[in-house]
């Protein structure tokens, strides 16, 4: 059993992937393999220097600075797209390497942009987690984000209801964590019964 997950900006998606890793679940987060390609991997790291410099990189300890790529590929729809064609085929690669090798087992990709790059025909199904807008908002403030840089990350993704619209269940994330995980819970285990 392949589950995709999905949903917009600070919803909860790690906090899903979580409970159902708990649950004993292999579990699977592109925004993870993303940071261990920008940390580690040479070849990315040259290309990403080569396009926008070493300014992207910080001095002090060489990593790449995330939130300088941030405000070069959320302003300009060109920038956006050479990096995601370097970086989506790789990690497609990754996630459907580790589904290959998990065949046997309850398994969960967390994918943001699951929709918006027609990837649910890999999945048996898909889940959706969803938080109220301002909620999700308060969030992102909360880890720095701005209102222009969040109406812009927004702007390239699918509307929160489009995304419910296309899943087969949704989660709701308005509230306290201990609800979430009840109702993490009870899908888990409707999932294990099909």
């Amino acid at each position: 059993m392949n589950v995709g997950l999905t949903g917009s900006m600070a919803c909860g998606k790690s906090t899903v992937v979580g409970f159902f890793a708990e649950a004993g679940w292999k579990t699977i987060e592109t925004d993870c393999i993303v940071a261990e390609l920008l940390q580690n991997d040479p070849i990315v790291r040259k290309q990403i220097c080569e396009r926008w410099g070493g300014g992207v990189f910080r001095s002090g300890d060489g990593d790449v600075d995330r939130k300088a790529i941030a405000r070069i590929v959320f302003s300009d729809t060109a920038e956006l797209n050479w990096l995601e064609a370097l970086l989506h085929p790789i990690v497609r690669q990754r996630w459907i390497h580790e589904l290959d090798t998990f065949s046997s087992s309850l398994c969960l990709v967390e994918i943001p942009l699951l929709f918006e790059k027609s990837l649910e025909s890999y999945f048996d199904l898909v889940v959706c987690i969803a938080s109220d807008t301002s909620v999700a908002n308060s969030r992102l403030v909360l880890k720095g984000h701005n209102t222009t840089d969040i109406a812009q990350r927004r702007s390239r993704q699918f509307s929160l209801d489009d995304k419910i619209r296309l899943s087969d269940h949704v989660l709701f994330n308005s509230g306290s964590i201990e609800f979430l995980k009840r109702q993490t819970l009870r899908l888990i285990q409707k999932i294990q019964q099909r």
